[in-house]
């Protein structure tokens, strides 16, 4: 008889778990564990360094090696032939965007959308019998969290892709100008114009964002290429005479997205691209448990999550030719679906 068949219960007892494991994580950046973990060391000297009781930090390593995020050796005594003490290091997960200096570290990142989604999950009683909740957000926080964890994200995560991108759209013009819309801390704007050395650009945000992205723009060296401007994408002030606009997860918050498309349509030179990265709503269970946790609050608030065909819907309205769905995007928390089209002429 087998007993490696999964019972149907399992992945909900896994769910009851989380928070155990979103809290052994959040110790471990709190105690800033991963970089005192950059060489092997036993549970018990750990917790002597930490200061913590020894027992409890045992398990809490072996938690953190559950979840890949620590790696563990099993010494054995040439002599006796027996175990030592487990000893336990930093996995390479965890020294890419957990160690403080890495250049890829996201741990105010995580625990960033954490807090945001702990917070939700909370008011679910209240969002359920009432149908609102006051969300509003604290003036300038949009404006520090591009600074900070929506940076961080943008530099680890959607950066990497843009190379790959690009490969997939093939050759493109050898100068032209380039629009980051709603791009936040700019740094998509600005990878794209360190992959096209004669372009020049702009990224586009609310104000108090776009000074961080000017700070950003400046930092890279780009500021002779690239700027950052206020304004609102909705009433599409934001100029004329692009040759590519990227705009990702930035028409879930405006209240018309179709004339969003239509206005950048306007905006592109002909023969100009347009790349859209937005969540969608899966058909599929499987493919919709990634997305829904994370924009289940978007949701609720009123704002726009498509349907798949939206996107391509509002391209083909807006006028654009030549749409294709380039798949799946990974961005942070959930995947979103590219779509590429052209302004004839």
């Amino acid at each position: 008889m087998g007993f490696q068949t999964e019972h149907p219960l399992q992945p909900l007892w896994r769910l009851a778990a989380i928070p155990l494991q979103t809290q052994a994580l959040e110790q471990a950046l709190a105690h800033q564990l991963f970089d005192h973990l950059r060489q092997p060391a036993s549970a018990r000297a750990v917790a002597e360094r930490l200061g913590l009781h020894a027992g409890a930090c045992a398990v809490w390593l072996e938690l953190l090696w559950s979840m890949e995020l620590l790696s563990r050796q099993q010494p054995v005594s040439a002599a006796s032939g027996t175990a030592g003490d487990a000893l336990f290091s930093s996995s390479a997960l965890a020294q890419r965007y957990f160690l403080e200096d890495a250049p890829d570290y996201c741990g105010q990142a995580w625990q960033y959308r954490q807090q945001a989604l702990s917070g939700l999950a909370a008011q679910w009683p209240q969002w359920l019998e009432q149908g609102s909740v006051d969300m509003s957000a604290a003036p300038g926080s949009w404006a520090q969290a591009a600074r900070v964890q929506i940076g961080q994200e943008q530099r680890a995560i959607t950066v990497p892709a843009i190379a790959h991108l690009l490969a997939q759209l093939g050759p493109l013009p050898a100068s032209g100008r380039l629009l980051d819309l709603g791009g936040g801390p700019g740094h998509v704007g600005m990878a794209l114009a360190q992959q096209l050395p004669q372009w020049h650009g702009m990224v586009c945000d609310e104000p108090a964002t776009a000074a961080v992205a000017a700070e950003n723009i400046a930092q890279a060296g780009l500021a002779a290429r690239m700027r950052a401007q206020g304004c609102d994408v909705q009433q599409q002030d934001y100029g004329q005479g692009y040759d590519l606009i990227w705009c990702s997860s930035v028409l879930h918050f405006l209240r018309d997205p179709a004339q969003a498309v239509r206005g950048i349509w306007e905006a592109l030179n002909p023969g100009g691209l347009l790349l859209l990265a937005h969540a969608e709503r899966p058909d599929d269970p499987a493919m919709a448990a990634c997305v829904w946790p994370f924009y289940a609050g978007l949701v609720l608030r009123g704002h726009y999550l498509p349907r798949p065909g939206d996107m391509a819907q509002h391209m083909t309205a807006a006028g654009f030719g030549q749409i294709r769905a380039l798949g799946r995007l990974d961005f942070p928390m959930a995947p979103v679906w590219l779509h590429v089209g052209r302004k004839p002429g």
